[in-house]
């Protein structure tokens, strides 16, 4: 009767901690990929944010003033004054 009764309580501990142990592994793929999403979105803002910066690149009045700006190019007689809040990008 013994031997029922301790064959009885592994039929229902095994299923059980295999449930846990699935449950767990469920709990840290959704916050996986939670953190995916997040980046996901990160990196597709970060695309945007190149991809118009690109499309600026092709206007001459841009790449001009951008490269007196950031690289400190000037033209005759002309003297530059950096304020870096006032960079373009």
């Amino acid at each position: 009767m013994g031997w029922i009764l301790i064959l009885m309580i592994l039929l229902f501990i095994l299923p059980t901690y295999n449930l846990a142990k699935s449950y767990d592994q469920l709990l840290q793929r959704r916050q996986q990929l939670t953190e995916l999403k997040e980046q996901y979105q990160t990196l597709s803002d970060e695309k945007d944010k190149e991809s118009a910066f690109a499309a600026k690149l092709k206007d001459e009045d841009y790449v001009a003033k951008y490269a007196r700006a950031k690289y400190y190019y000037s033209k005759k007689r002309e003297a530059i004054y950096t304020i870096p809040d006032l960079l373009p990008r």
